[in-house]
Parts: structure tokens; C-alpha cells; sequence
């Protein structure tokens, strides 16, 4: 146990080095240049090492000041690092979100008039972005298909796969997850560009690195999950004790599923 729980807090502290603390020393850093030098002076190199040496100065020869600056700096690198955290679930939420409904609809109007057909109603969009419409679709073709709910039996699926299939989908969920966080730093930046005008670009190439990753690791997830349910449906529905007369789910099988994975609500 002391070996297993050693590990873990191991794991534990790298990740938060990397994740949190090393990204908000950075941010910090940039956030004090911003402070010293504001936007008149912004890229005045001078200035900023004489503001720098003065504070030095200020430091030299009192070791409580120093520990204080110390723990200070860290304190608010942590702040900020789970600050970005928290704006990551944020923007993975208005990744998937319905609203504003305005914005919706007129993705679809959008859509309908690019086709130039009506098609399927439920393979429209539905969610204020790509990504959110991508995650949609994998429960719409996955029901459409088999009548099941992939909500439904995901969970149950995931403990069903082989573990030589889970750290792919995990791989990938997690690189969707620091896309997230790339589009948090960047909303950071955009922040501090208010007061220093040089992190105004920075935050929007994070946003544009973001949004291109969000997307193609997002696409990532869906068609794994999507790949997942198509090639352990078989093994989902002989754990439930459910026969396929047909040799896989058909909307009659996917519906008695669902009915016993909502413990018939």
C-alpha cells in the first residue's frame, strides 16, 4: 500500500506541476511585466529591467520578504492554473450547449440551405457549435441504427472494453480536454491584454489553437465512442442477458436495452 499510495502522489504532483503550477509561473510572469510596464510602455525592455532591479533591491538582505515572494509567486501561479481548470469545464460546456437557441437554429438553417435538401431532421444541427453537434450525432446514428441510447450504455460499455482499446479513447479524450484548457489560457490572456496590449495576440492564437484541437481531438472522441458501440454491442447485450436472433442489436433489441438500462423509467 505505501508503494501504490508513493506512486499516486507521484502522479498526482507531476500532474500539477505540469498542468497547473508550471502554465501559471508562466502566467504570472507575464502578468507582472504587464503590471510594470501597462500599455504605454509595453515592450520597453529598459524599463522593465530597471522596475525589476529596483524590486530586487527592495528584496536584498530579507530572507522573510524573499519567502513571502516566494510562496506568493507559487500561491498565485496555483490560483491561476485552477482558475484555467474551472474555465476549461466552462468552455467544454458551451462546447455541447443548445443555447442561445437563435444560434442553433441558425446553424441549421445554414445547413439545410448547403445541402439544399431537408435530410434526416436529428442529423441537422442542434448545438451552438461543431464539437457539440459531433458528440450529439454519436447518440442520433447510434439510436437510429440500433435503437439504443449510447447515454444509456456507454457506461456500461466502457467496462465491457478490452484494455487495449480504453487508453486510446482515454488518449484521446484527454488531448479534447487540453484543447479546453488552451482556449481557458487563452480567455487568461485575453484578460490581461486589457491592461497589457502584447497578450491580446497571444490570446488569440491560444483561442485559434483551441478551437482547431477542440475540434479534431472532439471528432477523435465521437468517432472512437461511435467505433466502440459498433464493435462491442454484441458483448453489451449478452452481459445483460439479452438474445440477438439477428446477430446484433436491431431497434427491437436496443429498445428492451434501454428499458432496462433507465431500470424502466
Amino acid at each position: 500500500m505505501n508503494t501504490v499510495l508513493a506512486e499516486l502522489g507521484k502522479k498526482l504532483a507531476d500532474r500539477w506541476m505540469g498542468a497547473v503550477l508550471l502554465p501559471g509561473l508562466l502566467f504570472v510572469a507575464a502578468a507582472v511585466c504587464g503590471v510594470l510596464l501597462g500599455h504605454g510602455s509595453a515592450l520597453d525592455r529598459t524599463y522593465l529591467s530597471d522596475e525589476l532591479a529596483r524590486a530586487g533591491d527592495r528584496l536584498a538582505g530579507r530572507p522573510a520578504a524573499i519567502a513571502l515572494t516566494v510562496t506568493g509567486t507559487l500561491l498565485a501561479a496555483t490560483v491561476s492554473g485552477l482558475a484555467v481548470q474551472a474555465l476549461a469545464f466552462a468552455v467544454r460546456r458551451m462546447r455541447v450547449s443548445r443555447r442561445p437557441l437563435r444560434l442553433a437554429r441558425w446553424r441549421r438553417e445554414r445547413a439545410r440551405a448547403a445541402t439544399g435538401r431537408t435530410g434526416p431532421e436529428r442529423y441537422l444541427p442542434a448545438r451552438i457549435t461543431g464539437i457539440g453537434d459531433r458528440f450529439r450525432l454519436v447518440d442520433e446514428r447510434v439510436d437510429a441504427q440500433y435503437g439504443l441510447s449510447a447515454a444509456l450504455a456507454w457506461p456500461r460499455l466502457w467496462l465491457l472494453l478490452p484494455e487495449t482499446t480504453r487508453p486510446v479513447i482515454s488518449a484521446a479524450y484527454s488531448r479534447y480536454q487540453s484543447s479546453s484548457e488552451t482556449t481557458a489560457w487563452g480567455l487568461l490572456a485575453g484578460v490581461l491584454g486589457l491592461f497589457w496590449w502584447p497578450a491580446l495576440p497571444v490570446a488569440v492564437a491560444l483561442g485559434l489553437v483551441g478551437r482547431h484541437r477542440g475540434r479534431s481531438s472532439g471528432a477523435a472522441v465521437a468517432d472512437l465512442v461511435e467505433a466502440a458501440v459498433d464493435i462491442h454491442q454484441r458483448q453489451l447485450a449478452e452481459a445483460l442477458g439479452v438474445d440477438l436472433p439477428h446477430g446484433r442489436i436491431t431497434p427491437a433489441e436496443g429498445l428492451q436495452i434501454n428499458g432496462m438500462l433507465n431500470k424502466r423509467a
